[in-house]
């Protein structure tokens, strides 16, 4: 144990064999999932946040590599009661039915109900169908530092 763990610049060793528990446990304490729609089309994002840049970035790198996408960029910005940057990376669509897949795949009896159960009510909603079209980023990501991807 050791104080202010979250600014320690060093990224944990994780052996290979235990990312995907790793990650699940990362995602319960400090990851969001939300279901919203964009133009009547329910989409579904998943977040990670940490102080951390080095941690986050390693981290990313780390994630995408296991699940097999392309690495994320990530984004600065400064909470309300926070006076320290935070940094986040995003995952929309395809990427969280991967994610999901990774981290819950082999039946973990460890996870956050209430997370996990917004991945089940995503497998079961109707999208229409639709075209995706080349539209900027994220609308309101302007609002946050791009820091790289």
């Amino acid at each position: 144990m050791s104080p202010k763990k979250n600014y320690n610049s060093d990224f944990l060793k994780i052996p290979k064999k235990f990312f995907f528990d790793f990650t699940r446990g990362f995602f319960d304490g400090d990851g969001t999932v939300y279901i919203y729609k964009v133009n009547g089309t329910p989409q579904i994002k998943v977040g990670f946040v940490s102080p951390n840049l080095s941690f986050i970035t390693e981290f990313n790198k780390q994630l995408c590599e296991a699940i097999g996408i392309q690495r994320k960029a990530v984004h600065k910005f400064h909470s309300k009661n926070k006076k320290a940057p935070l940094y986040n990376i995003c995952f929309y669509i395809d990427d969280c039915e991967k994610l999901a897949k990774f981290i819950y795949g082999n039946n973990p009896t460890l996870y956050l109900p209430r997370k996990r159960r917004v991945f089940e009510k995503w497998k079961t909603i109707k999208r229409r169908h639709y075209i995706k079209q080349n539209y900027p980023s994220k609308i309101g990501w302007h609002l946050n530092q791009r820091v790289f991807t």
